[in-house]
């Protein structure tokens, strides 16, 4: 006997959601039959199911078929080939009998009456039952030992076509920042989860590529679903990754992309700037964020897209500029890179370089113009690619980054103007001794 055993079944049902389009699904299941059975056909599992990937406890398993031959016209009709099928007439409410002959170039069958041959009988097929090895949807079939069966199971498994992403809200206010985050849920994986526990790892999982051709993709959203405003999720840190588990059940239908709210925050403190480098003619628009207790964060937030809304001389928000960031740690500050200045003008230029005595002297200039009507923070990040050098002379104050960069902060006045110099000295000597040993 063959035991189906489908969704409604479950006691339990969990998805674990990865970044990289897959996800563990884990159910627990409840087997009831009185009857002995040596079969059990598991149904309602993602039509993207890794077979390579299933556990199943509570049961002995013998063997283990995936079963995804589904129904379709053109299948149903090949099962058919040489078999009796009737073509109904909805006006002469009669029924023709034909031997079906072919399918691959319209249908031509054989009158069962006349032996007349026929190409594309108008009417309505009629088949017989659904033929052997033909299901309604995807399933699992297991040969398990004959006997009745009162258990609970637990099955899990990979399946791909299923992710989440990050994506975030940004609202620039004078005084401080807004900052909404939201995980977005993209379901491809052919099966529904209803009234799942939902967790999600933010984090790179090493996976084993597969070289596939690509396949043309027939899915279409059904929609964004929004969830309530609050966020409902709980971080934790989990195997060198971030789990976050929503603290209420959720269902996911299939091809749905569901946005879900985990982050909240307000009255944080940011900065703007305008940053330079010797190859700017225009500089960066700058935003940066202490990821920090005292600016209401400290907290790892899953790689996304930032959209920057600012508020406009009527008050109404309008959309400055959107990044993306990655996987940030809990003080690890958030940097993001809103575009270009219009009103601010930079150049630079190497103003002399010469040679005393195997030391090579190297001066650099950069311009700043500020045509805006208020002052404009300006970083300047110079690159040194030159070994062992030194700063020998600067018109303002820097600081060294590392081995090969330096930085300068100065406010450039509105509608004014900056020029900065300097001057380091590169020992050429060292090189020649490095040779010569």
């Amino acid at each position: 006997m063959r035991y189906k055993s489908t969704n409604e079944h479950n006691n339990k049902l969990s998805i674990t959601i990865y970044n990289d389009d897959f996800g563990l699904v884990k159910e627990e299941r409840l087997l009831v039959s009185q009857e002995a059975c040596e079969e059990i056909q598991y149904l309602d599992v993602a039509k993207k199911i890794e077979t390579d990937s299933i556990i199943v406890a509570g049961i002995p398993v013998l063997e283990l078929n995936y079963d995804y031959d589904l129904v379709s016209k053109a299948k149903l009709l090949e099962k058919y080939l040489d078999k009796t099928i009737y073509v109904f007439d909805k006006e002469t409410k009669e029924k023709l009998s034909i031997r079906l002959l072919s399918v691959s170039d319209g249908i031509i069958g054989e009158r069962t009456d006349t032996k007349e041959i026929v190409i594309n009988p108008e009417g309505e097929l009629v088949l017989p039952s659904l033929p052997e090895g033909l299901i309604a949807k995807p399933a699992l079939l297991w040969k398990v030992p004959k006997s009745s069966l009162d258990q609970q199971i637990n099955v899990s498994y990979l399946t791909k076509g299923i992710s989440w992403d990050a994506n975030y809200v940004l609202n620039l206010q004078e005084s401080g920042f807004q900052l909404t985050g939201w995980v977005a849920i993209n379901n491809q994986s052919g099966v529904a989860f209803e009234n799942a526990e939902l967790k999600l790892i933010a984090g790179e999982v090493n996976r084993v590529e597969e070289i596939k051709l690509l396949e043309p993709d027939y899915h279409y959203k059904e929609g964004i679903v929004y969830s309530e405003s609050e966020p409902a999720f709980e971080e934790k840190s989990f195997a060198d990754h971030h789990m976050y588990t929503l603290n209420r059940p959720v269902t996911i239908k299939d091809e749905q992309e569901k946005q879900i709210n985990f982050l909240n925050v307000a009255d944080g403190a940011y900065r703007k700037f305008y940053e330079v480098n010797r190859y700017s003619e225009k500089p960066y628009i700058k935003v940066e964020i202490e990821n920090s207790k005292e600016n209401n964060l400290e907290i790892p937030l899953p790689k996304g897209k930032v959209k920057v809304y600012q508020a406009d001389s009527d008050g109404l928000l309008e959309f400055v500029g959107e990044d993306s960031i990655p996987h940030t740690a809990k003080k690890q500050p958030i940097s993001l890179n809103l575009g270009k200045a219009f009103d601010i003008l930079c150049d630079s230029l190497e103003k002399d370089r010469y040679d005393e005595e195997g030391i090579e002297y190297i001066e650099y200039e950069y311009q700043i113009h500020n045509q805006k009507d208020e002052a404009a923070p300006v970083k300047i990040d110079h690159r040194i690619h030159e070994r062992s050098w030194k700063m020998v002379e600067s018109s303002h104050e820097y600081e060294k980054m590392d081995s090969s960069t330096i930085n300068f902060h100065l406010d450039v006045e509105a509608d004014g103007s900056a020029v900065i110099t300097f001057k380091y000295a590169v020992d050429r000597n060292v090189y020649v001794k490095r040779k010569t040993t």
